[in-house]
């Protein structure tokens, strides 16, 4: 879906919910398996994940999905893709923009997500139960897919 240490372009994001055969509808759950999963912590390419940008955000966010989840370790591009974005333009908007971009329209972000592959691409419902933790922005959270049948 997109390169690694990248940002994930919109036109790919079209096509990818283009081959699912459904629309976008409000309040859905937009979950994007990269193969990030198959990765652990230790090798090279765990941190070099195909991310996210803030106009990426914006299109799911602009087409009704509440809820962005990704097999990757982060939802924004890697770290050091964001801060050489930074480096060579001097705008501190490509810091976490895929983040920020939740400012303009609110969704919740799930990351680290496991056994994408084993969805359907359409035609479920996912529930999230994260721990509740005083005074955080984020937890840990079990996320449980229901399959009709």
């Amino acid at each position: 879906m997109g390169q690694a240490g990248e940002a994930i372009p919109v036109e790919a994001l079209k096509q990818a919910i283009a081959a699912t055969g459904r629309d976008v509808e409000p309040g859905d759950a937009v979950l994007i398996r990269t193969g990030q999963e198959r990765y652990r912590l230790g090798e090279p390419e765990y941190f070099a994940y195909p991310g996210m940008s803030g106009a990426g955000t914006r299109y799911l966010t602009g087409l009704g999905a509440t809820v962005l989840g990704t097999d990757a370790i982060g939802w924004d591009r890697p770290i050091p893709a964001m801060r050489r974005a930074f480096e060579e333009t001097g705008d501190s908007g490509h810091i976490w923009d895929g983040h920020y971009a939740i400012q303009e329209k609110e969704a919740f972000i799930v990351q680290q997500l496991v056994n994408l592959g084993e969805l359907p691409p359409t035609g479920f419902m996912v529930g999230f139960f994260p721990l509740k933790l005083t005074g955080t922005s984020a937890a840990p959270a079990r996320v449980v897919a229901f399959l009709e049948g």
